[in-house]
């Protein structure tokens, strides 16, 4: 509707009139009209004799006639309300014109963007159009540690220009050529880490540059309609052999001074602070010449791979520079000579930590020379004590590369959980094989740019890799296969093969190479129930994957014990279904043995009462879960055909989970999104939003607080945070935490909290649980039934009764949450009163549909579910269900011939290009809060549809077509989909309306929370590992400086062991070895979780399990963080149970050690690592007097009765 407006103030500009009424159309009485705020167009006539800048008159145009009348019906009438500005009263009247038709849609369809903003945004946009910086050279290098710069590649472009991208954010350097294509280098901002602009000695006007990660390099051809082209490096003399070691420090000679200052004055424009005009001196060294190279491929073609791999490490990771580690070429020929190569091995992975700690030296830093000589010593004067995969055999030592865009990064070997097929092999064979991922720079996934061809770039990456093999120090893997898991990080597996190196024989299986390998796993042709299994290359690979599951062994059964029983399948009017897909049993018995041989995995059998009534297994060749059937006798198992993938005669039953404890639940934005628009109130989730804030705010207030916070977030797991902090304040020893450590151990702790809270929306809801899905093979449920039965380890046994929320996610589509009837406590002698099945919820198998499949497409063979009890939980009262969706089965993609391992890697590379999952649900939920219809609009329900499909893309083959994906309602995001690398500009960003982004708004992160953070070449607190050893000769004696808390836990100590006696030798230097291990462990962790190569993270964030850096890919950040929980467990569980000793020794002696070790920590809590061991010891010690407690409390019992 068009509004005519007079009597307006000469004075007052169109931005003055919008902004003021923006006041009014902003406030609540028109918030009712739109979830964004409200957009309005206005236009003032132009003044005709040209006297003014407009005639005082002009139009507002409203999206909608019922806007426009509650305005003139408010402002038109002067005795409701009056709009003055500029000193007179603007009158409004109803237009004689039509609104026009093209501003009437776009206001409608976009949000409102603040005038100022956008004026900014241009005024932005055309200084960086119009102003551009001219290069006479460009320059790759190597900062040394003499602070110069070493130039090793360098070119003179004719013509050559830098300028600034606000939109994209930005740096372009473009080389024209004489083609018909124009190269460049790509900077994104925030990829920037040190920026000098100065005048060289010799008086050249110099940018340079120090980058986190490679630059991006580019074609770009003349032709407006084609796409920009990724590249490796740029096709110019010597950079393809030289950009994977030089990329990081870039230097551009200007032709004048006057580009320095347009250098300046653009930064400034783009917000880029910190640039200081150091001069730094450069030189040609030559680090990198090809006689360097050359010789130094000679060498790591003729040294073992245990020690090529970590040679190669080191120059991948710019730890060091080829004529560096060619100097060190004769003594790790001696090292290796004398003591091995495993130890020289060892020695160099060490060394790699160390070097990369000489870059934060501002102290007179070790020559490299010096600093490999004190790794060799320090491991020659402390040993590994124990081996990590000898406290648990399920683990092995697995080589990771990362193939980026421009280089690759090595690291490892990390002891991850093994899988069927690195069993198989002798030890001594693991490090043949090869975890490869594929990565942007920085380790973020590769993302989709509307004007980069992103697919040919990862043809020509990764495609030459997986078809033809991965050569890496003169040795040759060829691609084996891919985890699920892995598939959606971009990882697959491989292995080495004959080539340059002697393939390895098994005694058991001979000559092993990737075929072999692959006809091993079983058989994949001519299935009865896959017939054409072999002719979809996606499916093979899925089957295969299957093999490569991180599993734990646990018995093997006879032929005999094995029953095959009969899906209970539906066929309707809307398709065939499955109520027990996936979905096998287990007898009590042999479950009881399961968990038997899992807990005896560690050394010492405690806390063996109890067993999972619920197993995701891997068997032969079928994948899902058993559950626990009373009626079963004996050892038996029951397998259904909807668990049998391909056929196998192994005998191994593998566990993928044991679900022994319920999980918690938590809201997400999706789901949020979702009950809001089925009839959840807004208020419901502040209300719970407000609590979890309340509850991490007041969390540093004590220990029981603090142990409560970080059990609901699963933080501190890995260091059993939470049950040390609630023995110590049984001690009453709160008071005696308040140090550095700790304040910044909870600060990451809440802040990982908030964070989620904030990004997220991951609110927990207090009573809803998360809990696996099993099948009531008994028939007892009627349908819309379910039976859950709740039991928390130490925690009281709970019944799910009444109506109940339950949802699955992922949850894109209305119908994905529905609401189901729990049965409560069952009756006597019914079959939940014979067997409850723990920690699960139990669906029925009757009436027209299972209840997993309405559920976004759930089944039973690991799938988890979300559950809201509304007896408990009545907030979520108002929930108003849908219809569940209908997905007709996936159509697989099938060749004309058989499939071979070439067309599983072609696959691979396809996924890569089209995994498009991720663009589908931010896609639904932009679109959601955009539109006035929310989850109903007609492109969120045509996205539910395509996100099935992207979902089965790793299995069916076809992939979902990106141009079919709907686009958002208009290019303005809400502000809570804003990268938190990036401030929120008005001009992109609208405030979202809807409860995600005003949940989003509710909750300010802690600022510059950054603990121990230290710049390129700060000083680094690292103490000689020789001199902690003197210092701790004196049987670590400790002081009246140690505080109460020494006193306290002593005191408690006593009541059980002597602590002032004199412990033997032989203890006190296993302890320091326990000690030196778990240093060098935590420091390869910290270095290789870190989402920076330069910055590893801090022991903080390694004891809470979080990463605090910023990141524009948070799920990179997620994934990280679970590999980082991972392996901190694997150490601490391993330190732990070195502590413990082997089940032949007494509880005592337990507590011994564990004294010692936590007396060292005392001794060394200002050396990295120092204070984690304090709590890993602290835990130990509480471990061993509940040992020893429950020992006497057994010997008192037996004299009793």
């Amino acid at each position: 509707m068009e509004v005519f407006m007079r009597n307006i103030s000469f004075n007052v500009t169109q931005k003055d009139l919008t902004n003021e009424l923006s006041t009014i159309l902003h406030g609540p009485r028109y918030s009712p009209y739109s979830s964004t705020p409200l957009n309005f167009h206005v236009n003032l006539y132009k003044d005709k004799k040209g006297h003014h800048q407009h005639s005082g008159c002009g139009t507002l145009t409203l999206p909608s006639q019922q806007i426009g009348q509650q305005f003139l019906d408010e402002y038109a009438n002067a005795t409701n309300f009056s709009f003055m500005i500029g000193g007179r009263r603007v009158h409004f009247a109803m237009s004689r014109h039509m609104a026009r038709p093209e501003i009437v849609q776009s206001i409608a369809r976009r949000p409102y963007i603040d005038p100022a903003a956008l004026e900014e945004k241009n005024r932005i946009e055309r200084v960086f159009q119009e102003e551009k910086v001219s290069i006479r050279a460009l320059q790759f290098g190597w900062e040394c540690r003499d602070s110069i710069f070493s130039i090793e590649w360098e070119h003179s472009p004719q013509s050559c220009h830098l300028s600034f991208n606000d939109e994209r954010r930005e740096l372009r350097i473009k080389i024209p050529r004489q083609s018909d294509t124009t190269l460049a280098i790509v900077i994104r901002f925030s990829n920037l880490k040190t920026k000098s602009v100065h005048t060289s000695y010799s008086g050249d006007p110099v940018i340079l540059l120090t980058l986190e990660t490679p630059p991006a390099f580019e074609s770009e051809p003349l032709a407006d309609d084609k796409p920009r082209i990724r590249l490796s490096s740029l096709p110019l003399l010597e950079h393809a052999r030289l950009s994977p070691y030089v990329s990081l420090a870039l230097r551009f000679v200007c032709k004048s001074s006057r580009d320095l200052q347009t250098f300046l004055q653009l930064c400034k424009e783009a917000k880029i602070h910190h640039i200081n005009d150091t001069e730094y001196l450069s030189e040609q060294r030559g680090l990198f010449a090809p006689h360097v190279a050359k010789k130094l491929e000679r060498w790591l073609q003729s040294s073992n791979w245990c020690i090529a791999f970590q040679i190669e490490s080191l120059l991948r990771g710019l730890s060091v520079d080829m004529t560096e580690m060619l100097s060190l070429m004769p003594y790790i020929a001696a090292l290796t000579t004398s003591k091995g190569k495993r130890h020289a091995a060892a020695v160099l992975a060490h060394f790699g930590q160390e070097a990369l700690k000489l870059w934060y030296d501002s102290e007179e830093p070790e020559t490299i020379l010096e600093c490999f000589l004190r790794a060799q010593r320090d491991l020659e004067a402390h040993p590994p004590s124990f081996s990590l995969r000898s406290i648990d055999p399920s683990l092995f030592e697995a080589y990771h590369v990362e193939v980026t865009p421009t280089t690759m990064r090595l690291s490892g070997p990390h002891l991850e959980r093994s899988n069927r097929i690195i069993r198989r092999y002798h030890p001594d064979h693991h490090e043949s094989f090869l975890r490869v991922s594929f990565v942007d720079e920085g380790r973020l996934h590769y993302r989709f740019d509307r004007d980069v061809d992103g697919r040919d770039f990862v043809k020509t990456r990764a495609g030459p890799i997986l078809l033809q093999g991965l050569h890496i120090a003169g040795r040759k893997f060829d691609f084996l296969a891919y985890s699920q898991s892995a598939l959606k990080e971009h990882a697959v597996w491989q292995v080495v093969v004959k080539v340059f190196v002697k393939p390895f024989r098994d005694p058991d299986h001979g000559y092993v190479d990737a075929r072999s390998i692959i006809q091993s796993i079983g058989s994949f042709d001519n299935l009865s129930f896959d017939k054409t299994l072999m002719f979809c290359p996606a499916r093979y690979g899925a089957r295969i994957s299957q093999a490569f599951t991180a599993t734990d062994v646990s018995v093997t059964i006879q032929p005999e014990e094995v029953l095959h029983i009969e899906d209970l399948n539906v066929e309707t009017a809307t398709g065939k279904y499955c109520f027990t897909d996936g979905a096998g049993t287990i007898s009590r018995e042999l479950a009881m043995e399961v968990s038997k041989k899992l807990r005896s995995i560690r050394r010492r059998g405690r806390d063996r009462r109890g067993y999972s009534r619920a197993l995701q297994i891997r068997f032969q060749g079928s994948k899902g879960m058993l559950s626990v059937d009373h009626t079963l006798g004996g050892r038996a198992i029951c397998l259904r055909p909807s668990m049998i993938k391909f056929e196998d005669t192994s005998r191994e039953i593998e566990i993928a989970q044991a679900f022994d404890k319920p999980g918690s639940y938590f809201l997400n934005r999706p789901l949020i999104m979702l009950l809001e628009n089925l009839g959840v109130k807004y208020e419901v989730f502040k209300y719970f939003q407000d609590q979890a804030v309340h509850e991490a705010e007041q969390s540093a207030r004590s220990l029981e607080r603090a142990a409560r916070l970080l059990e609901t977030y699963g933080l501190g797991a890995s260091f059993r945070l939470t049950s040390v902090m609630l023995s110590l304040a049984k001690l009453n020893v709160a008071d005696e935490l308040d140090n550095n450590f700790y304040r910044q151990m909870m600060g990451s702790a809440i802040h990982h909290v908030l964070r989620l809270l904030k990004n997220h929306a991951r609110i927990p809801i207090p009573d809803a649980w998360t809990l696996v899905g099993v099948a009531d093979v008994h028939k007892f449920l009627q349908e819309g039934e379910i039976f859950a039965c709740v039991k928390p380890i130490g925690g009281p046994t709970m019944y799910l009764e009444g109506p109940v929320i339950i949802s699955r996610s992922p949850t894109i589509h209305p119908g994905d949450v529905q609401v189901v009837h729990a049965i409560g406590e069952p009756p006597k002698n019914s079959c939940f009163a014979q067997e409850p099945l723990f920690n699960t919820v139990v669906f029925s198998v009757l009436g027209s549909r299972p209840m997993p499949s309405c559920l976004g497409g759930g089944d039973l063979d690991g799938d988890v579910y979300n559950l809201i009890p509304l007896n408990s939980v009545p907030h979520f009262g108002g929930l108003k269900t849908h219809k569940p969706a209908v997905y007709a089965p996936a159509q697989k993609k099938l060749l004309d011939r058989r499939s071979t391992m070439k067309d599983v890697a072609e696959f691979v590379v396809d996924y890569i290009n089209s995994d498009v999952v991720g663009i589908i649900a931010i896609n639904w939920l932009i679109i959601a809060d955009q539109s006035e219809k929310g989850i109903f609009d007609e492109k969120c329900m045509s996205l539910s549809n395509l996100h099935s499909d992207a979902v089965d893309y790793p299995k069916s083959g076809n992939p979902v077509a990106v141009d079919k994906i709907p686009k958002p309602l208009f290019s303005e995001k809400p502000d809570w989909n804003a990268p938190e690398t990036v401030d929120l500009d008005s001009a992109r960003y609208y405030q979202s309306q809807r409860a995600i982004g005003r949940l989003f708004r509710d909750i300010t992160l802690p600022a510059n929370l950054n603990p121990g953070r230290r710049p390129r070449r700060q000083q680094s607190n690292r103490r000689m590992m020789d001199e902690i050893s003197n210092a701790l000769d004196t049987n670590l004696l400790l002081t009246d400086d140690d505080g109460e808390l020494v006193q306290v836990v002593q005191d408690r100590i006593n009541e059980y062991i002597d602590t002032s006696q004199q412990f033997p030798a032989e203890t006190v230097e296993q302890v320091k070895g326990l000690f030196h291990t778990y240093i060098s462990g935590l420091t390869s962790i910290c270095t290789t979780y870190s989402l920076s190569y330069h910055r590893p993270l801090t022991e903080e964030e390694a004891v809470v399990g979080t990463i605090v850096q910023k990141t524009s890919q948070p799920r990179l950040r997620t994934d990280m963080i679970a590999k980082l929980r991972e392996h901190t467990d694997i150490l601490v569980r391993s330190v732990r149970e070195e502590l413990a000793g082997g089940n032949d020794e007494n509880p005592e002696e337990y507590l011994q050690r564990a004294w010692l070790a936590w007396k060292l920590s005392i001794v060394e809590r200002s050396s990295f690592g120092g204070e984690s061991f304090g709590w890993v010891s602290l835990g130990a010690v509480f471990d061993a007097i509940k040992e020893i407690e429950d020992i006497r409390l057994e010997e008192m019992r037996s004299r009793f009765y």
